[in-house]
């Protein structure tokens, strides 16, 4: 309930579903890795965008949770090198307790010129709990990400107060 009060009261969800469409939009025949892809709710995944991609990709859904259905992919340990053209890791940094290791997983797996895509709170409750360890500022997303060749950070809310980060990075 809590989560989805905040989804409504920052519009957090909205933002990064509109985001993601449009970027998705522009993407055919990739190979796409979303991370925390979540559990089975209302008969479709609450927490995936898979939907919003054309069926043309190849489009792996993974979680850290045997139970929600998806390969088992821990961005901590995960060990693809250069195997995806597009990395999606909405809403999981702030659950990573050791989140640096975990970005240079994420620019491993990435094909020379491919990109990721990362969503992180701002101002935002606490959620998941007790494994919500984290918020990032702009500032810091940029140091975490300095190892990508383009970095374009956007923010969702006020600058100085925002609710949200999206960081598009290429490699």
């Amino acid at each position: 309930m809590p989560r989805l009060l905040a989804h409504a009261v920052f519009g957090t969800r909205r933002y990064m579903e509109r985001r993601i469409g449009a970027l998705a939009r522009d993407c055919r025949g990739l190979r796409v890795l979303e991370l925390g892809s979540g559990k089975r709710t209302r008969g479709g995944h609450a927490y995936s965008v898979k939907e919003m991609f054309d069926p043309s990709n190849d489009f792996i859904q993974s979680d850290v949770v045997a139970d929600y259905g998806h390969p088992l992919v821990d961005v901590t340990t995960m060990g693809f090198k250069e195997e995806f053209d597009l990395v999606l890791c909405l809403n999981i940094l702030e659950h990573v307790y050791d989140f640096a290791p975990a970005v240079r997983n994420v620019h491993r797996a990435v094909r020379p010129g491919g990109r990721a895509v990362f969503v992180v709170p701002g101002f935002y409750p606490l959620h998941d709990e007790p494994s919500d360890f984290w918020r990032f500022t702009e500032h810091g997303l940029r140091r975490l990400l300095a190892d990508f060749s383009h970095v374009l950070i956007d923010h969702h809310g006020p600058r100085r107060y925002p609710f949200a980060y999206l960081a598009v990075v290429k490699k």
